[in-house]
């Protein structure tokens, strides 16, 4: 069994609370990040998943420096340029995999998606999924959140995605239905017991907005995390996804 930690998130944290300010000379300001801590901090934070799942083997995942996102909506992610990550955070990540198999961490990054797709690609029957994101509780299975293992039905899991459809996500710069919030999309789907229901309330959605369906599905393209199955591994491709048939 693995331990799926989304490993970014984590590394991300650590940096962030090991950087600081530092003026060199007069008027000469600089952000510095002192690396040796935030390695600390990520190691303890690893080892508190460890103590946490100790049946679980760590699997740290990472993402490709591409995404077939940007295919499908070129605007993705596009807000996020004007956004800096800590200092020699790229260096970071080459530390975790240079220091990994000692540390008995496997690292795991596939072409053309991004970690959070590699924690649904790889999840099997009894893997745990470690993550703080919201976003992966559109991935059925068990979840650590907060110190506890938590299980997240497919039914939950399927009405966690078309919410996203419809509210879209801001942080990731696809719209969504325009004027669907998370509050209305809750309501929308209330009464859906099944996938193809959800689906029929998205296009009725969009549809009252003058969007069509090939709107809706590149916005679930977007918002879809990928489930084992949804990419070929052999090509190592991603599997677009395709709107449920009754």
């Amino acid at each position: 069994m693995k331990a799926l930690i989304d490993t970014e998130v984590y590394l991300y944290r650590a940096a962030a609370a090991c950087e600081f300010e530092a003026e060199w000379d007069t008027d000469d300001w600089t952000y510095l990040c002192r690396h040796g801590d935030a390695q600390a901090q990520f190691q303890e934070a690893i080892s508190e998943i460890r103590d946490t799942l100790p049946d679980h083997r760590p699997v740290l995942v990472f993402s490709d420096r591409v995404s077939f996102r940007y295919g499908v909506w070129p605007h993705y992610k596009a807000n996020r340029k004007k956004y800096r990550k800590p200092a020699g955070y790229r260096h970071l990540i080459e530390w975790v995999s240079k220091v990994a198999p000692a540390r008995g961490w496997e690292v795991v990054r596939l072409p053309d998606i991004e970690g959070d797709d590699v924690l649904g690609v790889l999840y099997e029957e009894g893997d745990v999924i470690v993550s703080i994101d919201k976003d992966m509780l559109t991935l059925p299975g068990l979840h650590l959140r907060d110190g506890k293992v938590v299980e997240v039905s497919r039914l939950e899991a399927d009405r966690n995605f078309y919410t996203q459809v419809l509210v879209g996500d801001a942080s990731d710069n696809y719209p969504g239905c325009p004027g669907v919030g998370a509050v209305r999309a809750a309501d929308l789907l209330a009464g859906c017991t099944a996938e193809v229901e959800m689906w029929q309330t998205v296009l009725e959605a969009y549809s009252k907005k003058a969007l069509g369906e090939p709107h809706a599905i590149t916005q679930a393209r977007c918002a879809r995390i990928l489930r084992a199955g949804e990419y070929d591994l052999t090509a190592q491709a991603p599997l677009l996804w395709s709107p449920p048939v009754a």
